[in-house]
Protein backbone atom coordinates (compact mmCIF):
# COMPACT_ATOMS: atom_id res chain seq x y z
CA UNK A 1 0.00 0.00 0.00
CA UNK A 2 2.84 2.24 0.81
CA UNK A 3 4.57 1.47 -2.50
CA UNK A 4 1.74 2.22 -4.16
CA UNK A 5 0.81 5.56 -2.69
CA UNK A 6 4.90 6.56 -3.27
CA UNK A 7 4.14 5.50 -7.03
CA UNK A 8 0.91 7.44 -6.85
CA UNK A 9 2.94 10.41 -5.91
CA UNK A 10 5.57 10.24 -8.14
CA UNK A 11 3.13 9.86 -11.09
CA UNK A 12 1.77 13.16 -9.93
CA UNK A 13 4.81 15.09 -9.64
CA UNK A 14 5.85 13.85 -13.29
CA UNK A 15 2.86 14.04 -14.97
CA UNK A 16 2.34 17.73 -13.29
CA UNK A 17 5.46 18.98 -13.79
CA UNK A 18 5.34 17.71 -17.77
CA UNK A 19 2.42 20.13 -18.41
CA UNK A 20 5.14 22.28 -19.29
CA UNK A 21 5.55 20.16 -22.64
CA UNK A 22 1.81 21.32 -23.25
CA UNK A 23 3.27 25.27 -23.35
CA UNK A 24 6.33 23.91 -25.15
CA UNK A 25 4.20 21.96 -27.77
CA UNK A 26 1.18 24.19 -28.36
CA UNK A 27 3.23 27.27 -29.28
CA UNK A 28 5.01 25.27 -31.21
CA UNK A 29 2.01 24.35 -33.11
CA UNK A 30 -0.29 26.91 -32.98
CA UNK A 31 1.56 29.23 -35.09
CA UNK A 32 1.22 26.61 -38.15
CA UNK A 33 -2.30 27.41 -38.41
CA UNK A 34 -2.46 31.05 -37.35
CA UNK A 35 -0.41 31.76 -40.24
CA UNK A 36 -3.10 31.56 -42.25
CA UNK A 37 -4.92 33.77 -40.77
CA UNK A 38 -2.73 36.48 -38.75
CA UNK A 39 -1.48 38.09 -42.42
CA UNK A 40 -4.76 39.45 -43.35
CA UNK A 41 -5.04 41.60 -40.02
CA UNK A 42 -1.04 42.16 -39.38
CA UNK A 43 0.51 42.83 -43.57
CA UNK A 44 3.52 40.56 -43.32
CA UNK A 45 6.60 40.14 -46.18
CA UNK A 46 7.70 36.32 -46.09
CA UNK A 47 10.95 37.55 -44.41
CA UNK A 48 8.57 38.89 -41.25
CA UNK A 49 6.70 35.67 -41.11
CA UNK A 50 9.80 33.57 -40.79
CA UNK A 51 10.78 36.07 -38.12
CA UNK A 52 7.16 35.69 -36.55
CA UNK A 53 7.94 31.77 -36.74
CA UNK A 54 11.03 31.78 -35.32
CA UNK A 55 10.60 33.95 -32.64
CA UNK A 56 9.63 31.37 -29.80
CA UNK A 57 12.79 29.81 -30.55
CA UNK A 58 14.80 33.24 -30.68
CA UNK A 59 13.08 34.20 -27.44
CA UNK A 60 13.81 30.31 -26.17
CA UNK A 61 17.79 31.14 -26.48
CA UNK A 62 17.27 33.96 -24.00
CA UNK A 63 15.27 31.66 -21.83
CA UNK A 64 17.60 28.60 -22.25
CA UNK A 65 20.42 30.86 -21.54
CA UNK A 66 19.04 31.95 -18.22
CA UNK A 67 17.43 29.15 -17.06
CA UNK A 68 20.36 27.28 -15.92
CA UNK A 69 21.37 29.74 -13.45
CA UNK A 70 18.37 30.49 -12.01
CA UNK A 71 17.59 27.31 -11.26
CA UNK A 72 20.78 26.59 -9.67
CA UNK A 73 20.41 29.96 -7.57
CA UNK A 74 16.71 29.79 -6.85
CA UNK A 75 15.52 26.24 -6.85
CA UNK A 76 13.74 24.25 -9.71
CA UNK A 77 10.20 24.79 -8.64
CA UNK A 78 10.59 28.61 -8.89
CA UNK A 79 11.89 28.31 -12.12
CA UNK A 80 9.10 26.69 -13.46
CA UNK A 81 6.53 28.84 -11.60
CA UNK A 82 8.63 31.36 -13.54
CA UNK A 83 8.86 29.94 -17.08
CA UNK A 84 4.70 29.85 -16.03
CA UNK A 85 3.70 33.55 -15.49
CA UNK A 86 6.01 34.78 -18.51
CA UNK A 87 3.50 32.51 -20.46
CA UNK A 88 0.48 33.95 -18.92
CA UNK A 89 2.20 37.42 -19.68
CA UNK A 90 3.20 36.49 -23.78
CA UNK A 91 -0.33 35.06 -24.23
CA UNK A 92 -2.13 38.04 -22.99
CA UNK A 93 0.21 40.34 -24.98
CA UNK A 94 -0.37 38.15 -28.15
CA UNK A 95 -4.27 38.87 -27.59
CA UNK A 96 -3.75 42.62 -27.70
CA UNK A 97 -1.19 42.64 -30.58
CA UNK A 98 -1.91 44.79 -33.57
CA UNK A 99 1.29 45.53 -35.62
CA UNK A 100 4.19 43.00 -36.47
CA UNK A 101 6.61 44.61 -33.90
CA UNK A 102 3.73 43.92 -31.25
CA UNK A 103 2.66 40.09 -31.78
CA UNK A 104 7.04 39.35 -32.83
CA UNK A 105 7.77 40.71 -29.35
CA UNK A 106 4.62 38.64 -27.86
CA UNK A 107 5.97 35.96 -29.49
CA UNK A 108 9.64 36.37 -28.16
CA UNK A 109 8.52 36.24 -24.48
CA UNK A 110 6.32 33.39 -25.15
CA UNK A 111 9.39 31.87 -26.27
CA UNK A 112 11.55 32.64 -23.23
CA UNK A 113 9.02 31.29 -21.13
CA UNK A 114 9.13 28.14 -22.96
CA UNK A 115 13.06 28.11 -23.39
CA UNK A 116 13.05 28.12 -19.48
CA UNK A 117 10.64 25.41 -19.48
CA UNK A 118 12.56 23.16 -21.85
CA UNK A 119 15.26 23.36 -19.15
CA UNK A 120 13.32 23.40 -15.92
CA UNK A 121 11.26 19.88 -16.28
CA UNK A 122 13.69 17.19 -17.53
CA UNK A 123 15.88 18.92 -15.17
CA UNK A 124 12.96 18.85 -11.92
CA UNK A 125 11.84 15.27 -13.20
CA UNK A 126 15.66 13.84 -13.57
CA UNK A 127 16.35 14.75 -9.85
CA UNK A 128 13.33 13.42 -8.33
CA UNK A 129 12.24 10.26 -9.68
CA UNK A 130 14.25 6.81 -9.01
CA UNK A 131 17.08 5.72 -11.66
CA UNK A 132 15.08 3.03 -13.08
CA UNK A 133 12.10 4.81 -13.57
CA UNK A 134 13.81 7.76 -15.06
CA UNK A 135 13.63 7.55 -18.65
CA UNK A 136 9.87 6.75 -18.55
CA UNK A 137 9.31 10.23 -16.43
CA UNK A 138 10.86 12.42 -18.45
CA UNK A 139 9.60 11.31 -21.29
CA UNK A 140 6.32 12.51 -20.16
CA UNK A 141 7.61 15.72 -21.17
CA UNK A 142 8.48 14.81 -24.60
CA UNK A 143 4.68 13.26 -24.39
CA UNK A 144 2.64 15.88 -23.29
CA UNK A 145 4.81 18.39 -25.78
CA UNK A 146 3.30 16.18 -28.73
CA UNK A 147 0.07 16.37 -27.28
CA UNK A 148 0.15 20.44 -27.29
CA UNK A 149 1.06 20.00 -30.68
CA UNK A 150 -2.17 18.10 -31.44
CA UNK A 151 -4.19 20.02 -29.32
CA UNK A 152 -2.66 23.38 -31.45
CA UNK A 153 -3.58 21.45 -34.87
CA UNK A 154 -6.78 20.48 -33.60
CA UNK A 155 -7.87 24.19 -31.87
CA UNK A 156 -6.67 25.55 -34.99
CA UNK A 157 -8.96 23.31 -37.53
CA UNK A 158 -11.64 24.23 -34.91
CA UNK A 159 -10.87 28.27 -35.80
CA UNK A 160 -10.14 28.01 -39.34
CA UNK A 161 -13.36 28.43 -40.95
CA UNK A 162 -13.95 32.25 -38.47
CA UNK A 163 -10.13 33.02 -39.00
CA UNK A 164 -9.76 33.53 -35.01
CA UNK A 165 -6.09 33.34 -34.40
CA UNK A 166 -6.44 35.60 -31.21
CA UNK A 167 -8.79 32.60 -30.34
CA UNK A 168 -6.21 29.85 -31.16
CA UNK A 169 -3.41 31.33 -29.02
CA UNK A 170 -5.97 31.99 -26.06
CA UNK A 171 -5.90 28.38 -24.97
CA UNK A 172 -2.50 28.35 -24.16
CA UNK A 173 -3.55 30.11 -20.55
CA UNK A 174 -5.25 27.07 -19.41
CA UNK A 175 -1.83 24.79 -18.88
CA UNK A 176 0.06 27.63 -18.16
CA UNK A 177 -2.48 28.73 -15.10
CA UNK A 178 -2.54 24.93 -14.55
CA UNK A 179 1.31 24.65 -13.85
CA UNK A 180 1.71 27.67 -12.13
CA UNK A 181 -0.73 26.75 -9.55
CA UNK A 182 0.11 23.16 -9.68
CA UNK A 183 4.23 23.44 -8.96
CA UNK A 184 3.45 25.50 -5.93
CA UNK A 185 2.08 22.63 -4.34
CA UNK A 186 4.95 20.25 -5.21
CA UNK A 187 8.71 19.42 -2.94
CA UNK A 188 11.91 20.75 -4.16
CA UNK A 189 14.19 18.80 -5.48
CA UNK A 190 16.06 16.74 -2.48
CA UNK A 191 19.32 17.33 -5.30
CA UNK A 192 18.90 21.49 -5.13
CA UNK A 193 18.20 20.81 -1.53
CA UNK A 194 21.47 19.31 -0.79
CA UNK A 195 23.06 21.99 -3.14
CA UNK A 196 21.95 24.20 -0.16
CA UNK A 197 22.95 22.64 2.57
CA UNK A 198 19.31 21.41 3.98
CA UNK A 199 19.94 17.71 4.29
CA UNK A 200 17.22 17.32 5.89
CA UNK A 201 15.10 18.49 3.87
CA UNK A 202 15.98 16.53 1.30
CA UNK A 203 15.47 13.38 3.48
CA UNK A 204 12.49 13.95 3.87
CA UNK A 205 11.22 14.39 1.24
CA UNK A 206 13.32 11.15 -0.63
CA UNK A 207 11.45 8.99 2.23
CA UNK A 208 8.00 10.53 0.30
CA UNK A 209 8.93 9.45 -3.12
CA UNK A 210 11.32 6.14 -2.33
CA UNK A 211 10.20 2.82 -0.88
CA UNK A 212 13.04 2.11 2.30
CA UNK A 213 14.63 4.12 4.14
CA UNK A 214 17.90 2.07 2.94
CA UNK A 215 17.27 3.55 -0.40
CA UNK A 216 16.67 6.61 1.07
CA UNK A 217 20.59 6.52 3.11
CA UNK A 218 22.08 5.21 -0.12
CA UNK A 219 20.72 8.11 -2.22
CA UNK A 220 21.75 10.63 0.52
CA UNK A 221 25.08 9.51 0.42
CA UNK A 222 25.48 9.09 -3.72
CA UNK A 223 24.21 13.25 -4.10
CA UNK A 224 26.71 13.93 -1.24
CA UNK A 225 29.25 12.33 -2.96
CA UNK A 226 28.61 13.80 -6.07
CA UNK A 227 28.01 17.47 -4.97
CA UNK A 228 31.44 17.05 -3.14
CA UNK A 229 33.25 16.15 -6.01
CA UNK A 230 31.52 18.57 -8.71
CA UNK A 231 32.26 22.72 -7.36
CA UNK A 232 29.28 23.70 -10.36
CA UNK A 233 31.04 26.51 -11.50
CA UNK A 234 31.50 27.36 -15.36
CA UNK A 235 35.34 26.70 -15.18
CA UNK A 236 34.58 23.23 -13.66
CA UNK A 237 31.79 22.60 -16.89
CA UNK A 238 34.38 23.43 -19.34
CA UNK A 239 37.22 21.50 -17.43
CA UNK A 240 38.07 18.07 -19.04
CA UNK A 241 36.66 16.24 -16.98
CA UNK A 242 33.34 16.61 -18.10
CA UNK A 243 33.61 17.57 -21.83
CA UNK A 244 32.99 14.02 -23.04
CA UNK A 245 29.10 14.25 -21.85
CA UNK A 246 29.22 17.99 -22.37
CA UNK A 247 30.50 17.43 -26.43
CA UNK A 248 27.66 14.38 -26.74
CA UNK A 249 24.94 16.46 -25.21
CA UNK A 250 25.38 19.79 -27.31
CA UNK A 251 25.54 17.43 -30.75
CA UNK A 252 22.56 15.51 -29.57
CA UNK A 253 21.24 18.46 -28.69
CA UNK A 254 22.11 20.67 -32.33
CA UNK A 255 21.45 17.68 -34.77
CA UNK A 256 18.31 16.97 -33.02
CA UNK A 257 17.17 20.30 -34.69
CA UNK A 258 18.86 19.61 -37.96
CA UNK A 259 16.58 16.30 -38.54
CA UNK A 260 14.14 19.61 -39.45
CA UNK A 261 11.66 19.09 -37.13
CA UNK A 262 10.51 22.12 -35.97
CA UNK A 263 10.56 23.39 -39.93
CA UNK A 264 8.29 20.35 -40.93
CA UNK A 265 5.74 20.96 -37.78
CA UNK A 266 5.61 24.64 -37.87
CA UNK A 267 5.44 24.70 -41.55
CA UNK A 268 3.26 21.83 -42.18
CA UNK A 269 -0.32 23.32 -43.42
CA UNK A 270 2.30 25.67 -45.64
CA UNK A 271 4.36 22.37 -47.15
CA UNK A 272 0.93 20.66 -48.08
CA UNK A 273 -0.72 23.23 -49.26
CA UNK A 274 1.74 24.04 -51.71
CA UNK A 275 2.70 19.89 -51.88
CA UNK A 276 -1.05 19.93 -53.77
CA UNK A 277 -3.29 19.70 -50.71
CA UNK A 278 -6.81 21.39 -52.37
CA UNK A 279 -7.98 24.04 -49.00
CA UNK A 280 -7.40 25.05 -45.96
CA UNK A 281 -9.48 22.82 -43.88
CA UNK A 282 -7.56 19.65 -45.81
CA UNK A 283 -4.30 21.23 -45.18
CA UNK A 284 -5.22 21.32 -41.42
CA UNK A 285 -6.54 18.27 -41.31
CA UNK A 286 -3.13 16.70 -42.40
CA UNK A 287 -1.93 18.93 -39.66
CA UNK A 288 -3.57 17.32 -36.73
CA UNK A 289 -3.07 13.99 -38.29
CA UNK A 290 0.44 14.78 -38.10
CA UNK A 291 0.19 15.87 -35.00
CA UNK A 292 -1.47 12.38 -33.65
CA UNK A 293 0.90 10.27 -35.09
CA UNK A 294 3.52 12.35 -33.27
CA UNK A 295 1.51 11.47 -29.62
CA UNK A 296 0.93 8.44 -30.56
CA UNK A 297 4.19 6.64 -31.29
CA UNK A 298 5.94 9.20 -28.83
CA UNK A 299 3.31 6.70 -26.34
CA UNK A 300 4.98 4.04 -27.38
CA UNK A 301 8.04 5.27 -27.47
CA UNK A 302 8.26 5.65 -23.64
CA UNK A 303 7.03 2.17 -23.08
CA UNK A 304 9.95 0.92 -25.04
CA UNK A 305 12.38 3.52 -23.50
CA UNK A 306 13.64 1.99 -20.49
CA UNK A 307 13.49 -1.53 -21.78
CA UNK A 308 15.00 -1.32 -25.27
CA UNK A 309 17.49 1.45 -24.01
CA UNK A 310 18.14 5.36 -25.30
CA UNK A 311 20.50 3.96 -28.15
CA UNK A 312 19.02 1.28 -29.82
CA UNK A 313 15.68 3.73 -29.85
CA UNK A 314 17.52 6.68 -31.17
CA UNK A 315 19.70 4.61 -34.02
CA UNK A 316 16.37 3.12 -35.37
CA UNK A 317 14.45 6.87 -35.05
CA UNK A 318 17.34 8.64 -36.78
CA UNK A 319 17.44 6.49 -39.55
CA UNK A 320 14.33 6.45 -40.67
CA UNK A 321 14.37 10.18 -40.24
CA UNK A 322 17.02 10.22 -43.21
CA UNK A 323 15.58 7.95 -45.27
CA UNK A 324 11.87 9.61 -45.24
CA UNK A 325 13.80 13.09 -46.05
CA UNK A 326 15.55 11.20 -48.83
CA UNK A 327 11.52 9.95 -50.01
CA UNK A 328 10.05 13.58 -49.33
CA UNK A 329 12.80 15.29 -51.68
CA UNK A 330 12.34 12.35 -54.17
CA UNK A 331 8.30 12.56 -54.58
CA UNK A 332 8.83 16.41 -54.84
CA UNK A 333 11.73 16.72 -57.34
CA UNK A 334 9.24 13.62 -59.78
CA UNK A 335 6.41 13.83 -58.62
CA UNK A 336 5.62 17.77 -57.83
CA UNK A 337 2.97 17.83 -60.89
CA UNK A 338 1.21 15.04 -59.74
CA UNK A 339 -2.27 14.84 -58.67
CA UNK A 340 -0.76 12.39 -56.18
CA UNK A 341 1.81 14.56 -55.09
CA UNK A 342 0.18 15.96 -51.56
CA UNK A 343 -1.03 12.56 -50.69
CA UNK A 344 2.39 11.08 -51.34
CA UNK A 345 4.30 13.89 -49.64
CA UNK A 346 1.49 13.14 -46.78
CA UNK A 347 2.80 10.13 -46.70
CA UNK A 348 6.63 11.24 -46.63
CA UNK A 349 5.71 13.54 -43.50
CA UNK A 350 3.56 10.55 -41.85
CA UNK A 351 6.69 8.90 -41.79
CA UNK A 352 9.65 11.25 -40.83
CA UNK A 353 7.06 11.97 -37.47
CA UNK A 354 6.73 7.90 -36.62
CA UNK A 355 10.32 7.59 -36.83
CA UNK A 356 10.93 10.95 -35.04
CA UNK A 357 8.70 10.51 -32.31
CA UNK A 358 10.53 6.95 -31.27
CA UNK A 359 14.20 8.10 -31.71
CA UNK A 360 15.12 11.60 -31.60
CA UNK A 361 11.51 12.96 -30.08
CA UNK A 362 12.05 11.35 -26.79
CA UNK A 363 15.72 10.74 -26.26
CA UNK A 364 17.16 13.90 -26.86
CA UNK A 365 15.79 15.07 -23.21
CA UNK A 366 17.25 12.04 -21.13
CA UNK A 367 20.65 12.68 -23.31
CA UNK A 368 20.88 16.00 -21.83
CA UNK A 369 19.32 15.83 -18.55
CA UNK A 370 21.55 12.31 -17.66
CA UNK A 371 25.19 12.99 -19.05
CA UNK A 372 25.39 15.76 -16.90
CA UNK A 373 26.56 15.58 -12.94
CA UNK A 374 24.31 17.57 -10.46
CA UNK A 375 26.34 20.32 -9.83
CA UNK A 376 26.50 21.48 -13.50
CA UNK A 377 22.99 20.18 -14.60
CA UNK A 378 21.34 23.17 -14.40
CA UNK A 379 24.13 24.67 -16.34
CA UNK A 380 24.31 22.10 -18.81
CA UNK A 381 20.68 22.00 -19.87
CA UNK A 382 20.54 25.08 -20.52
CA UNK A 383 23.77 25.62 -22.96
CA UNK A 384 22.56 22.47 -24.75
CA UNK A 385 19.44 23.24 -24.84
CA UNK A 386 20.88 27.36 -25.96
CA UNK A 387 22.02 25.50 -29.10
CA UNK A 388 19.34 23.30 -29.73
CA UNK A 389 17.21 26.45 -29.78
CA UNK A 390 19.73 28.78 -32.15
CA UNK A 391 19.72 26.02 -34.66
CA UNK A 392 15.57 25.65 -34.36
CA UNK A 393 15.44 29.30 -35.12
CA UNK A 394 17.79 30.06 -37.77
CA UNK A 395 16.22 26.74 -39.70
CA UNK A 396 12.74 28.53 -38.90
CA UNK A 397 13.65 32.10 -39.80
CA UNK A 398 15.59 31.15 -43.17
CA UNK A 399 13.26 27.84 -43.85
CA UNK A 400 11.29 29.62 -46.50
CA UNK A 401 13.91 31.41 -47.99
CA UNK A 402 16.38 28.37 -48.16
CA UNK A 403 13.54 26.73 -50.32
CA UNK A 404 12.49 29.64 -52.58
CA UNK A 405 16.64 28.99 -52.82
CA UNK A 406 17.22 25.86 -53.44
CA UNK A 407 14.01 24.05 -54.09
CA UNK A 408 11.87 22.07 -51.60
CA UNK A 409 13.49 18.58 -52.51
CA UNK A 410 17.13 20.07 -52.11
CA UNK A 411 16.12 20.85 -48.43
CA UNK A 412 14.58 17.69 -47.73
CA UNK A 413 17.93 15.90 -49.35
CA UNK A 414 19.93 19.04 -47.34
CA UNK A 415 18.49 17.77 -43.89
CA UNK A 416 19.05 13.80 -44.60
CA UNK A 417 22.41 15.07 -44.94
CA UNK A 418 22.20 16.33 -41.90
CA UNK A 419 20.67 13.39 -39.85
CA UNK A 420 23.15 11.00 -41.18
CA UNK A 421 26.11 13.18 -39.23
CA UNK A 422 23.80 13.01 -36.24
CA UNK A 423 23.17 8.68 -36.47
CA UNK A 424 26.84 8.63 -36.46
CA UNK A 425 26.91 11.07 -33.59
CA UNK A 426 24.63 8.30 -31.65
CA UNK A 427 26.23 5.62 -32.69
CA UNK A 428 29.83 6.40 -31.85
CA UNK A 429 29.45 8.48 -28.86
CA UNK A 430 26.39 8.36 -27.48
CA UNK A 431 26.48 6.26 -24.27
CA UNK A 432 23.70 3.54 -22.68
CA UNK A 433 22.40 4.56 -19.73
CA UNK A 434 19.55 2.86 -18.98
CA UNK A 435 18.50 1.38 -15.34
CA UNK A 436 21.96 3.72 -14.07
CA UNK A 437 22.22 6.39 -11.59
CA UNK A 438 22.80 9.76 -12.45
CA UNK A 439 26.47 9.47 -10.57
CA UNK A 440 27.28 6.28 -11.90
CA UNK A 441 26.91 7.86 -15.35
CA UNK A 442 29.06 10.61 -14.72
CA UNK A 443 31.91 8.12 -13.17
CA UNK A 444 31.26 5.85 -16.67
CA UNK A 445 32.61 9.10 -18.22
CA UNK A 446 35.63 9.71 -16.08
CA UNK A 447 37.09 6.50 -16.56
CA UNK A 448 36.80 7.09 -20.19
Amino acid sequence: MIKQKQNTFLLWIAGLVSVGGILYGYDMGVISGALLFIKTSIPMTDQQIGWIVGAVLGGGLFGTLFAGPIGDYCGRRFLIALSALVSIIGIVLVLLAKTFFMIFSARLLLGTAVGMVAVAVPLYVSEIVPSKDRGKYITFFQLLLTFGIVLAYFVDLIFTPTGNWRGMFAILLIPSVILLIGILLLPETPRWLLTQHQAEKARHILGKIRHTQQEVEHEMQAISASLHQSQGAWRDFFSRRFLGPAFVAVLIAIFNQLTGINSFLQYAPLILKNAGMSSNEVTMLGSVGIGALNFIFTLIAITLIDSLGRRPLLLIGVLGVMLSEIYLGMVTHFFIDSSYSGVLALAGLFSFIVFFAIGPGVVVWLAISELFPTKIRGKGIAFCLFFNSLAATVLSVYFLPLVNFIGMSQTYWLFALFTAVYFLVALFFLPETKARSLEEIQLSFEAK
